[in-house]
C-alpha cells in the first residue's frame, strides 16, 4: 500500500519535533488559562533565574546520557563547587574571576573522576557516579562543619541577579552551555565518538579510536556545567549551603530522558532544553495554582511517568511508519 504524503509530512513532524515539546505546549495553555500569574513578565524573569540552574546541569548530563551513563553526581558537585568558590571568595578574598575557574576546574575533576571509574576501572556509572556523590556531600558537609558560607562580595551579585540587555545573566549563562553542548554534539568529531559509544562501543573501539578518553571526557564536561551552575546558584542565594543540590541530579535525568534520550546513542542538546522546561513550567505552575507541596510531589510524578510512556509509545509509532514508508 502507498504510503501517502500526509502520512509521510505527519511522521516528520513527529519526527523532528520531540514529543515533549506538545506536552509542554499543552502545560503552557493549561497554566495560562488557570493562573493569571502565569504568563507574566515577572514570572518569566524568575523562571529563567531559577531554570538555568537546572537547564545548564541537563546539558552536562545529555552527553553522558547519550554514550549510555548516567551522572548521579552533578547535585552533589555542585554543591560542592559552590563551597569552594564561596571558601575561597571569603577566606583567601580571590578575586571573583579566579573563585569562579576554581568552582569549574573542580567539578571538571570531579567529572573526570567519573570517567575514570567508568572507562578505565570498568565500574557501572550508576554505582561510580553515586560513589563521587558521597564523596563531594561529605566534603561539602566538612569544609564549614555543615555551615552556610555567607559574606560573599557584593560584585559576584550580579551573576545570578543581574541582568544584560533585560535579559537575565543566568539565562545568558545557560544559552552559552547550550549553544557549546550542541556544537560539540553536531560539529565536532568529539560529537561523533559520543553518539558512536552509546551506539556501537566495541565498532568503535576496532575502529582504533581511543574510546575511553572519549566516554572521560563526556563525564568531564557533565562537571563542568555543575560547576557553572554552581557559580549561578552561590550568586542568586549570595551564600554557599553543603546540601544545596540535593535532589537536582534526578531533576536533571529525568529532563534528559524526557527530551528523548531514552536509550543510549540518541539524545540532542534541544531534547535536553525542553525537558528542563516541562519540569520548570510543571514546578511553577504548580507553586502558582497554591497546590501543596505533598501533591505537587505526586503529581510531579505522575505527569513525568505519563510523559515518558507517551514519548515512547510514540517513538514506536514513528518507527512503524517508517516501516510502513519503506514498503
Amino acid at each position: 500500500m502507498k504510503f501517502t504524503n500526509r502520512k509521510k509530512i505527519f511522521r516528520l513532524i513527529l519526527e523532528k519535533i520531540p514529543t515533549v515539546f506538545w506536552i509542554l505546549l499543552l502545560m503552557v495553555i493549561y497554566f495560562s488559562v488557570s493562573s493569571s500569574n502565569f504568563l507574566t513578565l515577572g514570572n518569566a524573569i524568575n523562571l529563567s533565574r531559577q531554570g538555568a540552574i537546572l537547564l545548564t546541569l541537563c546539558l552536562g548530563v545529555v552527553v553522558v546520557k547519550i554514550t549510555g551513563g548516567m551522572d548521579l553526581s552533578n547535585g552533589a558537585v555542585m554543591s560542592l563547587c559552590g563551597m569552594i568558590m564561596a571558601w575561597a571568595l571569603v577566606n583567601l578574598n580571590v578575586p571573583v574571576y579566579l573563585a569562579i575557574l576554581i568552582s569549574i576546574i573542580m567539578g571538571i575533576i570531579l567529572g573526570t573522576l567519573n570517567g575514570f571509574f567508568v572507562s578505565i576501572l570498568g565500574i557501572p556509572s550508576f554505582i561510580a557516579t553515586l560513589g563521587t556523590q558521597g564523596i563531594a556531600v561529605g566534603l561539602s558537609l566538612g569544609m564549614n562543619n555543615g555551615n552556610v558560607i555567607a559574606g560573599l562580595p557584593k560584585v559576584f551579585y550580579e551573576i545570578g541577579n543581574g541582568s544584560i540587555l533585560g535579559i537575565p545573566c543566568p539565562l545568558w549563562i545557560s544559552l552559552l552551555v547550550f549553544a557549546l553542548t550542541n556544537l560539540i554534539l553536531t560539529q565536532t568529531p568529539l560529537g561523533v565518538y559520543i553518539y558512536a559509544l552509546g551506539g556501537n562501543e566495541e565498532a568503535l573501539k576496532l575502529s582504533g579510536k581511543p574510546a575511553w578518553i572519549y566516554k572521560i571526557l563526556a563525564y568531564s564536561y557533565s562537571g563542568l556545567t555543575a560547576g557553572i551552575a554552581a557559580c549561578i546558584l552561590t550568586s542568586r542565594n549570595m551564600a554557599a549551603q553543603p546540601t544545596v543540590g540535593s535532589g537536582m541530579e534526578f531533576e536533571a535525568f529525568a529532563g534528559v530522558v524526557l527530551g528523548g534520550s531514552f536509550i543510549a546513542g540518541k539524545g540532542t542538546a534541544i531534547g535536553a532544553v525542553l525537558g528542563a522546561l516541562f519540569i520548570l513550567v510543571l514546578r511553577n505552575g504548580l507553586n502558582l495554582l497554591g497546590i501543596p507541596t505533598y501533591l505537587q510531589l505526586a503529581i510531579f510524578g505522575t505527569v513525568l511517568i505519563n510523559a515518558i510512556v507517551l514519548s515512547t509509545l510514540v517513538e514506536r509509532w514513528v518507527q512503524k511508519m517508517r516501516d510502513e514508508e519503506r514498503e
